[in-house]
């Protein structure tokens, strides 16, 4: 069952708005002069805001260890499960308060899995969620998975790499292909203009040109303004000798 995160807004503030008119109804009048207000307050509000974000995070933040999302791995490993980590979005319903605090760690703390030709458009936390379609809800996210198939072509560009995905606080790209140095680097190539990423990784089916996937983490990682050196492919080549591979 796929699991949906942006459509929690529309029940929200639904929810909002009915809370508000029952208390409204709720109220009663006053014959000697006006009343002490006298609201219940939430002992969870009570709480600082310190401590509240501490459990917002084991509620929405999923946890380092888990599978990336790339995987379809079952998670924790040892219980079994066959469904994603659990995150607990219900949260987000209670009031608008902390709907405000939490909302952010969903979204910026979390890392999803970019669309294979939209990258930014249309995101998945896991393979199993369904993809956050608002474009407000996508626009927090800051921390994105790539997987970049090396042997088909790819659904976008330079320019739409360097667009979406600069200034992110992390870009994963995870390299694979079909057939095992069937392909080379020519689609991780497309990412060379991306800058200001905090942090940057390329993993998966890099043989043969470790050297190229270490230069292009450093290049992403470049201040926006920065001009990087290009790669000295020729001494790449002379290093790995003879490759399947040629760029284009």
């Amino acid at each position: 069952m796929s699991v949906s995160l942006s459509n929690l807004e529309e029940k929200h503030m639904a929810n909002v708005s009915r809370e508000t008119q029952d208390s409204q109804d709720n109220r009663i009048p006053s014959t000697s002069g006006p009343a002490e207000a006298s609201p219940k307050t939430s002992l969870f509000l009570a709480l600082p805001l310190e401590i509240r974000l501490e459990i917002f995070a084991h509620l929405l933040i999923i946890p380092p260890d888990a599978p990336p999302p790339s995987q379809y791995q079952k998670w924790p490993v040892h219980t079994g499960a066959s469904t994603p980590p659990l995150l607990h979005p219900a949260i987000l319903r209670t009031c608008q308060q902390l709907h405000a605090e939490a909302l952010p760690l969903l979204y910026q703390h979390n890392t999803f899995l970019a669309h294979n030709a939209l990258l930014t458009s249309l995101p998945r936390l896991r393979r199993t969620y369904d993809p956050v379609v608002s474009s407000r809800l996508s626009g927090l996210i800051r921390r994105f998975h790539v997987c970049v198939r090396l042997d088909a072509e790819p659904g976008y560009d330079e320019a739409a790499a360097a667009a979406q995905l600069s200034g992110k606080e992390e870009v994963v790209l995870e390299a694979w292909q079909a057939m095992w140095r069937g392909s080379g680097p020519d689609v991780l190539r497309l990412f060379e203009g991306v800058r200001g990423v905090r942090r940057a990784k390329v993993i998966g089916s890099v043989s043969g040109f470790e050297e190229y996937a270490l230069w292009l983490e450093q290049a992403m990682m470049h201040e926006v303004w920065a001009t990087v050196e290009p790669f000295p492919w020729d001494a790449e080549r002379e290093d790995q000798g003879d490759m399947d591979w040629k760029l284009t």
